[in-house]
């Protein structure tokens, strides 16, 4: 009989348990007698185990309960707000490049330390998550940092890719743009401008994608006109299905509101 993992005694801070293409986060406690299920506000599903309970034992409940689980997380994305307000507290969900990772707010943190992503969490300071601006500001300043640093080694191979000169890169409040192109002028440089805004680097990497060889595109055409599709279909065949899923996806991100 194999039994599921406490976490207190592993190094992750949660198992993962996958039940006829379910996946269940497991939380084990040797105060809980009974199984349980929860539906996060993420509609991603949560398993909780008493200590010591075998996988099978688990798997068996979970098949019981499958057909309450699919419809709590349909009524769940029906009812999910559009660009929800997040709270700065543990177990948080934060999405970055697709995958959700949790914040962990600590007090070992010094006031003035950054956000960091450290073993598949995002850890914040106490000090910064009491106050929801300081708290908020650090969060995108690490968006604005991951996002540099990530497109930093995408830009080239797309720009080599479209044959364009690769354009100067900065990662920054756009509003509700997802990102931007200013052509060369006095102070920038002989290739322009491309900004991309920090919420975009929620979304997976593919949409991401679309927006870098958007942007790119206009380096060569600027507005929407017809050579400016044609340019991004040479590069990107498959622009429009990456287009509605971004405006689909797009409108269920994070856009920086805290309460």
């Amino acid at each position: 009989m194999t039994a599921l993992a406490d976490p207190s005694t592993s190094s992750a801070p949660d198992d993962l348990l996958t039940v006829d293409g379910l996946s269940l986060r497991v939380r084990s406690s040797a105060r809980r007698k009974r199984f349980a299920l929860t539906v996060e506000p993420d509609t991603t599903f949560t398993l909780h185990v008493p200590a010591g309970r075998s996988t099978s034992e688990a798997e068996q409940f979970v098949r019981a309960h499958r057909d309450w689980l699919l419809t709590k997380r349909r009524k769940g994305e029906r009812t999910r707000p559009l660009n929800p307000a997040k709270r700065l507290a543990d177990g948080e969900f934060f999405r970055y490049l697709g995958r959700t990772y949790r914040l962990t707010v600590s007090a070992d943190v010094p006031p003035d330390a950054r956000v960091r992503l450290i073993a598949g969490r995002l850890v914040m300071g106490a000090d910064s998550a009491a106050d929801p601006q300081v708290g908020r500001a650090a969060l995108v300043d690490w968006y604005c940092r991951a996002g540099r640093a990530w497109t930093g080694h995408r830009l080239q191979p797309w720009a080599a890719r479209m044959g364009v000169a690769e354009p100067a890169l900065e990662v920054r409040d756009l509003g509700d743009r997802w990102g931007s192109y200013r052509p060369p002028e006095e102070g920038l440089g002989g290739t322009g401008l491309m900004a991309l805004g920090w919420p975009l680097f929620q979304l997976p990497m593919h949409l991401i994608d679309y927006v870098i060889a958007h942007e790119l595109a206009h380096v060569k055409v600027s507005g929407h006109r017809e050579d400016f599709w044609r340019l991004l279909s040479l590069a990107l065949p498959e622009h429009e299905e990456r287009r509605a899923d971004l405006d689909e996806l797009g409108r269920r991100m994070w856009m920086g509101e805290v309460v």
